[in-house]
């Protein structure tokens, strides 16, 4: 009779092994549950900048007619038009470190002249302005940030076209240039 009610004792009780595998079981569900991380597949954010903006614009956006990118000069802080309307959730702040000059796309190296921004009542000039229209054209301008290289924004291509210098930007147009003309 002894030796019964010890058989029923052992059957009833959890194992060691058990016990810890509950409570791996219960800190990884809490670890899920609680955790401040996000378990997205994507990968990280990456940092906006004028090699992936037009591509992050068309990621993230959705516009009818036009979508445009533009930073002021106080503090470079840039902001997101839709179709015309300032879109206020959206604010990127110091895109540049300093004022870039921005020339229009041909040999002339016009500089490019804006129109204010207003936000909250209060007008601010543009520094820069990248224009995206309906067929996913963009406005075609040189950037010189006059510390990280001169940046071609144009239509045909996806990301800007890097260059060293204005100088070999306009030159290399001014080739290209000559070479569609000869072409005909």
């Amino acid at each position: 009779m002894w030796q019964l009610n010890m058989d029923l004792i052992r059957v009833k009780a959890f194992t060691l092994i058990e016990l810890i595998i509950v409570i791996i079981l219960i800190s990884t569900t809490y670890f899920l549950v609680f955790s401040n991380s996000t378990f997205n597949m994507k990968k990280d954010v990456e940092k906006l900048t004028l090699l992936n903006l037009k591509e992050y614009l068309l990621d993230n956006f959705e516009f009818e007619k036009e979508l445009s990118f533009l930073c002021i000069e106080n503090d470079f802080s840039c902001y997101i038009k839709k179709d015309g309307i300032l879109d206020k959730d959206f604010k990127v702040t110091n895109f540049f470190k300093t004022k870039p000059d921005i020339y229009e796309y041909n040999s002339d190296e016009r500089k490019v002249e804006f129109e204010e921004l207003r936000v909250d009542n209060t007008n601010y000039n543009v520094i820069f302005e990248l224009k995206i229209n309906s067929d996913y054209k963009t406005n075609e301008f040189i950037v010189d940030t006059l510390d990280s290289g001169v940046f071609v924004f144009n239509s045909i291509f996806k990301k800007p076209k890097i260059y060293k210098s204005l100088y070999e930007s306009t030159d290399t147009f001014s080739i290209n240039k000559k070479e569609v003309r000869d072409a005909f």
